[in-house]
């Protein structure tokens, strides 16, 4: 039995004790993000310290990008220390952390020493995180993951990147889903599936598709939105507009007509149909036993007939329209996550655009690419 103090009296019968799950969850991913980063940072980084400082003060105040390598090593492992921290406040404050001492004080000329502290913490941090919660520990490796994923690198990487990796991502955001901001992982996964299909498709040299090139530019830019949307900064659903509403609108209505289509085919012989002979077996009773004259028989048979289509009408319509309704909650869901992950893809139609306009870029010389150069006379 745990020793820990229970926080807020707040339990994930499956996970253990949590105080706010997604705040755990969304930390760690930030965290994974981050180990992988300050890891590819110590591989290509001069670390040694600058032995000559600048006489002068500088012109305006540094930022991050100018500061000396160590201490954005230095930067990077103090947020790590922090996230543990902010983890381990919502989940078992007391526990023992892991230590980022080992990796600080490896930091020098070889670069070796660092990177195998780095990867020892990493592996700490794992099981940390593991054994904290699962679902944090996912979160952690998803990170971590996307963050390796969308570095910056060589046109030939890319294919080595998709190989596969992309299908533990998304079974990882299909875990995380209920714990991460709203939409998040279905937009993500939904945009990873459309790079992981174009990458196949430039490899492969489909004159269709944008190069491995164009594409290796833009998937910085694209890892940044997914970050940006997975720990919650960004709300995709902000970012449609006018027209991606009008879009789910018209899909949703198509889909609804096709539903009521199926739907009235498919009660019409079992309940309509005997439900409607019954009605007019009884209209044509009431009418035959009433007195008076045919005008007024048919009167009788029509506020009958009538009556009775009301009735059938009320019964039908109000389990319809209950059913209705939840089934165009999914709907509603699918075709926004659609549209999101349009509009999140914004890199990815950049690069099919950069493509294109290389593609069709006219010859060095003014002459058309189809047209065959003028060669010069064949003389003797």
């Amino acid at each position: 039995m745990s020793t820990a103090p229970r926080v807020d009296d707040e339990r994930d019968d499956a996970y253990g004790l949590l105080r706010d799950e997604r705040a755990c969850v969304v930390t760690a991913l930030r965290l994974g993000w981050s180990m992988a980063d300050t890891y590819h940072h110590a591989q290509t980084t001069d670390l040694l310290d600058d032995a000559d400082p600048p006489a002068a003060a500088p012109a305006k105040l540094s930022n991050v990008t100018e500061l000396p390598g160590r201490l954005r090593l230095g930067m990077n492992l103090d947020g790590v220390e922090v996230a543990l921290a902010q983890i381990a406040a919502l989940t078992a404050p007391g526990r023992p952390l892991p230590s980022t001492a080992a990796a600080r004080a490896a930091a020098g000329a070889d670069r070796e020493p660092l990177l195998f502290a780095l990867d020892e913490l990493n592996v700490a941090v794992l099981r940390w995180t593991m054994a904290t919660n699962h679902r944090v520990g996912l979160a952690y490796r998803l990170g971590r993951s996307l963050a390796d994923t969308v570095r910056h690198g060589d046109a030939h990487q890319l294919v080595g990147r998709f190989g596969g990796r992309q299908i533990q991502i998304s079974r990882w955001l299909d875990e995380l889903a209920t714990v991460l901001p709203p939409y998040s992982a279905a937009v993500v996964r939904h945009s990873l599936a459309a790079w992981a299909a174009a990458v196949t498709r430039a490899a492969i040299g489909d004159p269709g598709e944008a190069g491995l090139a164009e594409l290796a530019r833009e998937l910085r830019n694209q890892g940044e939105l997914w970050r940006g949307v997975l720990t919650g900064g960004l709300h995709p659903r902000d970012l449609l507009d006018e027209e991606n509403w009008a879009v789910v609108a018209r899909n949703l209505i198509i889909r609804d007509r096709k539903l009521v289509v199926q739907a009235a085919r498919g009660i019409f012989w079992p309940v309509l149909v005997p439900l409607l002979v019954v009605l007019l077996a009884v209209v044509g009773v009431s009418a035959a036993a009433a007195a008076g004259s045919p005008t007024t028989r048919a009167a009788v048979a029509l506020v009958g007939l009538g009556a009775g289509l009301t009735a059938i009408w009320r019964s039908v319509s109000t389990p319809a329209l209950s059913v209705a309704a939840e089934v165009n909650r999914p709907l509603l869901e699918s075709e926004l996550v659609v549209q999101m992950a349009a509009r999140i893809g914004r890199p990815l139609t950049a690069a099919r655009a950069a493509g294109r306009a290389g593609r069709q870029r006219p010859a060095p010389d003014g002459g058309s690419k189809y047209v065959a150069r003028v060669s010069g006379a064949d003389l003797p």
